[in-house]
């Protein structure tokens, strides 16, 4: 029995997610070119890349969708008919035990491993599949979470078959009523000429990075948290290594979203935007700031590169005006985290403990891209591929940010930033808010950049590479 699901997963991994011919860049060039004493050649899509994404998406889905009846079954419906009835206060007790044993002890375990276990049955190497991999099981298990405390979004909870098309794919569809919104044609073209657009800067922009490395300039800091260092995190080098970086996830993130919300759309699914050009967009104060709170009223801090947006959670009714980078995952923090803190606790708490839970989960989120690797250092494999990561980078760059939203809740009234926002111009105000956390982005970008994770990536874009060197 054993042989034959090594057998299954074997043949999966070779066959459908192509893991050997995605393992390295192989592309031969579709066109050569000579500029300045150079030869050049331009390397098309590789279609084994997307196809593998795709079969990647399809298992997270299936297995996002058994989890979601086992999540129906003992979390949602005993809620659902508790809110019916006129239950005891016991009876009340004994529904969120079990919704918090059957969430925290059964399903958010499963979410944790399932990675792990499918890379290794499936044979994956390719980094980005892996990090796809992961997102699957993330945003089920934060899902998970806005089940057992009751904040799932309006109409999801309607029927078992909305919470499976919640689950299923790793974006944020649209419910009303009748269940799930159902996409247009208009819809499927926005989505795919946006991916063609992004797909095509996104290769341009590789192409300029990967000469040097994805590194524009060597910098001193080690890979372990012990490196980590203040002094480094001001080099004018490292500050451009670190803007470079925050435009690549951009652009990646845009790209993916633009991909996956195509796909939703062609099965008839509509969804939220998951990203809205923060860093090329967000041009005025208005774009990362919080709405007036009569309890917190922070100034504006820029996160265009965290895989969340949790200050938006600190205001009065959860609006935040200049929500841009990935919606998908602020929805799920907000929901999953921000609210079952914030009905025992401050916002400043609640707002903490989303950060840190984004730190937590980027750490896991690391694992799962760099799993297992980094167990064959030293055997028959040698970075950049393989390496062990510095893990508590990724939760020291989130408790930074953290630690800024105690300095504003202290400042927040003080007559310095009403006056500076009266007076300089929205550029200057943007560069001043992008300062805040700029300097220590290597922090969660470092593993990602001494790793071939962006070498994996660039099978799926059109990219030049130098061919005489």
């Amino acid at each position: 029995m054993s042989s034959s699901l090594q057998s299954i997963g074997s043949w999966i991994g070779h066959n459908l997610l192509y893991s050997e011919v995605l393992e390295s860049d192989q592309r031969l060039p579709c066109l050569t070119f000579t500029i300045a004493n150079g030869t050049y050649g331009l390397l098309a899509p590789s279609l084994q890349f997307w196809l593998a994404l795709g079969t990647c998406l399809v298992l997270g889905a299936i297995y996002s969708s058994i989890l979601s009846c086992v999540m129906y079954k003992f979390i949602i419906l005993p809620r659902k008919l508790h809110s019916q009835s006129s239950s005891s206060k016991s009876n009340e007790y004994h529904s969120t035990s079990t919704s918090l044993l059957i969430g925290f002890g059964v399903i958010m375990p499963l979410c944790v491993i399932y990675p792990y276990y499918g890379i290794h049955f499936l044979l994956i190497k390719n980094k980005v599949i892996k990090f796809l991999f992961g997102i699957a099981s993330l945003t089920t298990a934060f899902r998970c979470s806005e089940a057992v405390f009751g904040f799932l979004p309006t109409h999801v909870d309607d029927s078992l078959w909305n919470v499976i098309v919640y689950n299923a794919f790793p974006v944020e569809c649209k419910f009303d009523k009748l269940g799930a919104i159902p996409s247009t044609w208009a819809n499927v073209g926005y989505y795919v000429r946006n991916f063609g657009v992004s797909c095509t800067a996104l290769g341009l922009y590789c192409s300029f990075l990967v000469m040097s490395d994805y590194k524009l300039y060597p910098t001193e800091e080690g890979p372990k948290l012990g490196d980590v260092s203040l002094y480094n995190a001001l080099n004018w080098h490292q500050l451009a290594n670190n803007f470079s970086i925050a435009i690549l996830f951009q652009i990646y993130l845009t790209t993916f979203s633009y991909a996956i919300n195509a796909v939703t759309s062609l099965v008839g699914l509509t969804q939220i935007p998951m990203m809205l050009n923060p860093i090329f967009e967000s041009t005025s104060l208005s774009d990362f700031w919080l709405a007036q709170s009569d309890a917190l009223n922070p100034i504006p801090i820029l996160h265009f590169f965290v895989f969340r947006i949790a200050l938006s959670l600190s205001t009065a009714n959860g609006i935040y005006r200049g929500r841009r980078w990935n919606l998908v995952v602020h929805g799920f923090l907000k929901r999953g985290v921000y609210k079952p803190v914030r009905t025992k606790y401050s916002r400043l708490a609640a707002a903490t403990a989303a950060f840190l839970a984004s730190g937590f989960f980027h750490e896991w989120l690391l694992s799962v891209v760099l799993y297992p690797d980094y167990d064959s250092v030293g055997e028959d494999c040698a970075p950049p591929a393989c390496f062990q990561p510095g893990y508590g980078r990724n939760t020291l760059f989130f408790v930074w940010n953290a630690g800024l939203i105690g300095i504003e809740y202290a400042l927040s009234g003080a007559a310095i930033f009403k006056l500076l926002k009266k007076h300089l111009p929205p550029v200057i105000i943007s560069l001043l808010v992008t300062s805040t956390a700029l300097p220590v982005a290597h922090w969660f970008t470092n593993d990602y950049v001494r790793t071939d994770f962006f070498h994996d990536g660039q099978l799926g874009w059109p990219i030049i590479i130098r061919l005489d060197e």
